[in-house]
């Protein structure tokens, strides 16, 4: 793709939506607050392969995950529906696509949704945004705390039998339960998004975050996506998100964790040559063989690609 780096890269969480054809009610209908530091209003465009191919320039992309961009409700499988069609039409150079889908398991339908996923050849996973802070609405992604939901907890157990794996996005505040929901699932991958997204950056709290992430760390299960930050570290820099980067590696290892643009959600906060820039740059340190498993190898286990 270009000079600026030849590092291999699997991107391993993405989203592409195309708002000429299909329904995104968060992008199309408020155009308010999704939640984070800013508004949706940029996002409010189509944003697809070629297009993250024209952000990513100079950097050797090799492949992706597709993390469900809440499109139409009312057809949750229709996203998973068409993301396949683009692979088996080869709109992707033949660059390798893992499929993150959506689906809540407090649904009553939630199994033919499970089902439905599990049928398209590049499903790995399910992805329903969890984060419930209730003393600060700007931070709430989901309208009730599920983690406290029975027949939630109960249902997340279907995963195993369509041979699905969970991508998690919460707070600290979620990180003990996530995890005991590991440990009575063992058979399913636990894959924590955007490095836990620290919110609080006092010494409590990037404790607190640093506690949440060693728990969850105990169970083999669980892996790591290194991504994000400008969700919760308003004007992030290298400088500001190297203790978070490095914290989480040094907690997980350099064989569970993986790296993410987040694009592009993440292009309200930097340009992508930042985010790839900024993530090379702190891990200077590491060895290529560290480095190539971080950037890549790790992403390939964890969402199985055919590379």
């Amino acid at each position: 793709m270009g000079t600026k780096s030849d590092q291999k890269i699997i991107d391993a969480h993405i989203h592409w939506w195309d708002l000429e054809n299909n329904y995104y009610p968060w992008l199309t209908d408020q155009k308010a607050e999704e939640g984070g530091l800013s508004g949706t209003d940029s996002l409010s465009r189509t944003y697809l392969y070629d297009h993250y191919l024209e952000d990513a320039q100079g950097y050797e992309i090799e492949g992706f995950v597709h993390i469900q961009a809440e499109w139409d409700p009312s057809d949750p499988v229709g996203e998973t529906r068409w993301l396949q069609n683009l692979v088996d039409s080869n709109a992707l150079g033949g660059r390798p696509l893992g499929i993150v889908g959506f689906a809540n398991f407090a649904d009553d339908n939630v199994e033919a949704v499970l089902e439905g996923h599990a049928a398209h050849a590049n499903t790995r996973g399910i992805r329903h945004m969890l984060n419930h802070l209730p003393d600060n609405p700007a931070l709430c992604w989901a309208e009730e705390d599920f983690m406290e939901n029975a027949a939630w907890i109960e249902k997340f157990g279907l995963l195993k039998k369509y041979g699905l794996d969970f991508d998690l996005m919460c707070f600290s505040n979620h990180m003990e339960r996530a995890a005991k929901l590991a440990r009575k699932h063992p058979e399913t991958k636990i894959i924590l998004e955007h490095t836990g997204m620290p919110h609080d950056h006092s010494p409590e709290g990037r404790e607190y975050w640093r506690s949440g992430l060693r728990i969850l760390a105990d169970e083999d299960n669980v892996f790591a996506k290194i991504s994000g930050h400008g969700n919760t570290i308003e004007d992030w820099t290298e400088d500001l998100i190297r203790p978070y980067v490095l914290d989480t590696i040094d907690i997980f290892g350099t064989d569970r964790v993986c790296f993410a643009s987040n694009f592009p959600t993440d292009s309200m906060f930097s340009s992508m040559d930042a985010v790839w820039s900024a993530f090379l740059s702190i891990t200077r340190g590491f060895s290529q063989n560290e480095r190539d498993a971080m950037f890549a190898e790790n992403a390939v286990n964890i969402y199985r690609l055919p590379v």
